[in-house]
């Protein structure tokens, strides 16, 4: 191994490369000047004439859900409809509101955050919402119970149809649903 480093090194500063500096300091390409006319790739409009890119997302949603929605020990399942507004950043929804109108004029409330995987013809994501169900029979208890209180992940994909499907947890047991809806961009 002794013998080995020396020759390694030997050979390695005998076959490099020394670098010079260029002899003169002018070249030999001759330089064209810029012309005055519009390039042909870029667009000559003015800015405020372009049509603004949307920054806002309206979901119109129809879906099956199933849980315990409240305090009682049934299980009810039924249809659900909904409105979902969704601030667009950077050309994806990031965070969105969820309301919802369940079984028995129950309304759901929902805050969510989406993960999205880029570059995928799909647009699926993964999103995490926590919300709550309001009874208009419970007036102020809406607000205080804890068994009201979701906490919901689920997976999606589309734009502007979307499919989700996904799984909640509570204090008073599990919840299951399934969403198909469709988004206005404005």
């Amino acid at each position: 191994m002794k013998v080995y480093i020396p020759i390694l090194f030997l050979t390695l500063v005998l076959l490099c490369n020394v670098s010079h500096a260029a002899p003169t300091a002018t070249t030999t390409l001759d330089s064209a000047p810029l012309s005055g006319e519009d390039d042909a790739y870029l667009s000559s409009k003015a800015a405020p004439l372009r049509t603004p890119a949307p920054t806002w997302k309206l979901g119109i949603l129809a879906g099956f859900a199933g849980g315990n929605f409240l305090e009682s020990d049934e299980w009810p399942q039924g249809p659900n409809f909904g409105l979902r507004f969704a601030n667009i950043e950077h050309e994806r929804a990031v965070w969105d509101l969820h309301l919802s109108l369940e079984k028995d004029n129950i309304i759901g409330v929902f805050a969510a955050r989406r993960w999205h995987i880029e570059n995928d013809r799909f647009n699926p994501y993964a999103r995490v919402a926590l919300g709550t169900y309001l009874d208009p029979d419970a007036e102020l208890a809406n607000l205080v119970e804890i068994k009201r209180f979701r906490l919901r992940g689920g997976v999606g994909f589309g734009d502007p149809f979307f499919f989700e499907f996904g799984a909640g947890i509570a204090v008073v047991g599990p919840d299951l649903y399934a969403l198909l809806g469709y988004n206005f961009n404005f």
